[in-house]
């Protein structure tokens, strides 16, 4: 049956004038009134009204504005590069809710530091051959730096970037950072890349697609429900993946497509664990042992090789949108190609360990997921810190709820699955093994290589481990310095 609700978006309320504590007073302008207003491409797509609600920040905007230095930079021109325009200005292709969330944070930003922001998008590969040859040649680059996780380590080889913990005031620790995006960009005694809310384009995080009709015809509770009491884990997961399959009819358990060739890594992180211990001060050290890691190793063999899945990869969302699937496992982004199909589809978080798990888990798809980083010709350090920690501060909360009411207006089918989406974006996480995997082959070989190749039945993770140790804490004294 359709349910009729109304929309409902909660009232963001203007942050007023702060007092910095002889810093000077600062004017964050955020909308005191949400715009509701639609396009007609922003209708929505599903059977129902959606009912969504936008919470208010202000208190934690607040709070965090005190690790601003208080100076306004008299209108300078702030460049930023970016291999992602699109999560520092309003992109063609974006929502009316994005578009208009992100002009009010730029706006607020630009009012607060004196500023005006300009942004220039060049592909990860280019902008580290210009840095190299800009810092060779001592000239001004850009100011701020954005690009994807699985580069880090090259920019950090090739000289591209520095130790953002120089930057005067610059605190990596923050709430306003994601604690393991700090660690991902953090080697010995440096931070070189540091990712946050403006950083974050949900599109990337990967989620589980069910098949409402399947589910039902299978006699099995909601997922919804599963999921509110903490409940939704790897064994009620494979559960259903074996209801689903055992269906009379052409049916299979899962399928994956765009997150085929690191499935394992998504079960993995969505388990609660990580891959390398990179603490500010130490070496980085592999995190690969632990009573969990086997069992985990285990239940997602269960949850892949011993399923039943839809076969090639290449068709998996197809198959999905047949209404053949149960459960399809891909990033948020295909939301959009399967807003007008005939299935009914929910969405899920990726399942946890076990009902003991405190969080849900989305492992941030190392190709997409962007970082901060600064370029050692920037040319006002202190401008550049206030820029990075004012743009992350501006975007706290607000733009993962712009994110979720965009896709409600657009690709949502039910209430419940605003929700289930919110769980999705509230978490991302990350590891540093993705960050420096292309830097020293003994990086991905400890780590997350030895997983996959666990759950595939090749060798226990221990075997890589052991076989691999020595290599990677080799490369982690070659590449950082620690001081005694």
């Amino acid at each position: 049956m359709k349910k009729i609700l109304s929309i409902v978006l909660a009232v963001i309320l203007l942050v007023t004038a702060l007092s910095l504590g002889g810093c000077g007073i600062f004017s964050i302008n955020r909308p005191s009134e949400p715009d509701t207003e639609t396009t007609k491409e922003e209708e929505t797509t599903a059977p129902y009204e959606l009912e969504v609600v936008r919470n208010e920040y202000s208190g934690e905007v607040d709070r965090f504005m005190k690790d601003l230095s208080g100076d306004k930079y008299d209108k300078t021109t702030v460049r930023i590069v970016t291999s992602k325009k699109k999560l520092v200005v309003p992109d063609e292709n974006a929502g009316k809710v994005i578009s208009d969330d992100l002009t009010e944070r730029n706006s607020a930003v630009e009012n607060t530091l004196g500023i005006s922001l300009y942004t220039e998008e060049k592909d990860a590969d280019t902008m580290l051959k210009e840095i190299k040859a800009a810092v060779r040649a001592g000239d001004y680059y850009a100011d701020i730096i954005m690009y994807p996780q699985n580069m880090i380590g090259a920019f950090v080889k090739g000289g591209a970037v520095i130790n953002m913990k120089s930057l005067p005031g610059f605190e990596t620790d923050s709430g306003y950072f994601f604690p393991s995006a700090v660690a991902s960009g953090t080697g010995g005694d440096a931070v070189y890349a540091v990712a946050g809310p403006a950083s974050l384009d949900p599109d990337g995080l990967s989620c589980i697609y069910f098949n409402k009709d399947m589910i039902e015809k299978a006699g099995l509770e909601s997922p919804y429900e599963l999921v509110d009491r903490g409940e939704w884990t790897l064994d009620k997961y494979v559960e259903y993946l074996n209801a689903g399959a055992t269906l009379e009819g052409d049916y299979y358990g899962y399928a994956a497509q765009n997150t085929s060739h690191y499935l394992v890594d998504l079960f993995y992180f969505g388990a609660g664990h990580k891959l390398i211990n990179s603490v500010f001060g130490y070496y980085p050290q592999l995190n690969m042992s632990g009573d969990k890691v086997v069992p985990t190793v285990e239940k997602i063999r269960n949850a892949t090789l011993n399923a039943e899945s839809s076969g090639s990869a290449l068709t998996a969302i197809e198959t999905f949108k047949s209404g053949n699937t149960l459960f399809l496992i891909e990033r948020l982004d295909t939301m959009k190609t399967l807003a007008n199909i005939g299935t009914d589809w929910g969405i899920l978080p990726m399942p946890k360990y076990d009902s003991a798990q405190k969080k849900y888990c989305t492992l941030a798809y190392y190709e997409e997921a962007m970082f901060f980083g600064v370029v050692s010709t920037a040319t006002n350090y202190e401008m550049t810190a206030d820029v990075i920690a004012c743009l992350n501060i501006m975007s706290y909360g607000y733009t993962k709820d712009a994110y979720v009411t965009n896709a409600s207006y657009n690709y949502l089918r039910d209430n419940k699955s605003i929700r289930m989406l919110s769980i999705v974006v509230e978490n991302p996480v990350y590891d540093f093994a993705y960050s420096f995997a292309s830097t020293y082959n003994a990086i991905p070989s400890a780590t997350y290589m030895a997983v996959r190749n666990a759950v595939s039945g090749v060798a226990p993770v221990e075997r890589y481990v052991n076989m691999w140790k020595r290599q990677f804490e080799s490369s982690m004294y070659y590449l950082f310095e620690v001081e005694e």
